[in-house]
């Protein structure tokens, strides 16, 4: 099969920049949650730290009980370290599809390979929890300026990127 020759090279393309886009997707979301996991511990063990040595810190003492209390819940509630687990494991899969398309020489490439593909990025979406648009939008047009083709969509706003990994 020669690349044009029919839309199966078309087919392959598109399967491997969604695949791209998903595995930056995933690996923004397992910084995010690696982030707000070991920021959430530091900030619990200097609360700790200053309880100790509390005498010098008589006027917010009685704040820090109840804010290691709230920051532990909130981890425990969110479980970021679970969540960026799950998202380590989806970009690792993602990352599988991406080496399988690589992997294939384009001399050998038949249309049943390129739905195989197809098929295996569908499987690891439907495991996917809902994605952030704003993310999406930033991670898909970072994939297309790297396979040097103009992006699709207009790039967010300030605000939008700045809250990107929340909303």
């Amino acid at each position: 099969m020669t690349p044009g020759s029919s839309g199966d090279w078309e087919k392959r393309l598109n399967t491997l920049h969604r695949a791209w886009v998903q595995v930056r997707y995933h690996r923004r979301r397992q910084r995010f949650f690696d982030f707000l996991d070991k920021g959430t511990k530091a900030i619990t063990a200097v609360l700790g730290g200053a309880s100790i040595v509390g005498s010098q810190l008589k006027e917010v003492g009685p704040l820090v009980g109840p804010s290691i209390a709230l920051l532990s819940l909130i981890s425990l509630v969110y479980t970021y370290s679970d969540r960026k687990q799950t998202h380590k494991e989806l970009a690792e899969q993602f990352a599988g599809v991406v080496a399988s398309i690589e992997l294939t020489p384009e001399s050998l490439e038949s249309a049943e390979e390129v739905a195989k593909w197809a098929s295996d990025y569908a499987r690891i979406v439907a495991k996917c929890p809902p994605a952030l648009k704003t993310l999406t939008i930033i991670c898909e047009r970072e994939q297309s300026i790297s396979d040097g083709k103009r992006p699709t969509v207009d790039p967010p706003g300030l605000l939008a990127r700045l809250f990107s990994d929340f909303l």
